[in-house]
């Protein structure tokens, strides 16, 4: 059975030309690092100011997606394009768990409902 990590190389290669696309025009990989971060904490604070309705979750599988797409992207420029720096992966690795933490935000007040 394929698993994610099959996946994971036919993905980059989709996203390669806009990975190029993006080194040629300046993007850094710390920029898309926080592009995905505005998108998850705009997509947290709404879960988490809706938490009383169910629609904001439907954004969610989108938001995971384009979360994932961004991630391989600022991963693709960094390897790929010479971009690494010790800077890059705090940002990086910092940035997701911020992410993570602000999508979980529903969940957490969720619980606190049923409590």
């Amino acid at each position: 059975m394929p698993t994610i990590y099959d996946l994971k190389p036919k993905f980059q290669c989709i996203l390669r030309p806009l990975t190029q696309t993006l080194a040629q025009v300046g993007v850094t990989p710390n920029q898309v690092t926080m592009a995905a971060l505005l998108v998850s904490v705009i997509t947290g604070v709404l879960i988490a100011l809706k938490w009383d309705e169910n629609w904001p979750l439907l954004l969610l599988p989108l938001i995971l997606f384009v979360r994932m797409t961004l991630n391989a992207i600022d991963g693709m420029l960094a390897r790929e394009h010479g971009m690494q720096s010790k800077l890059v992966g705090i940002v990086n690795e910092v940035g997701d768990f911020i992410s993570h933490a602000v999508l979980y935000l529903r969940s957490i007040k969720y619980r606190r409902r049923l409590m």
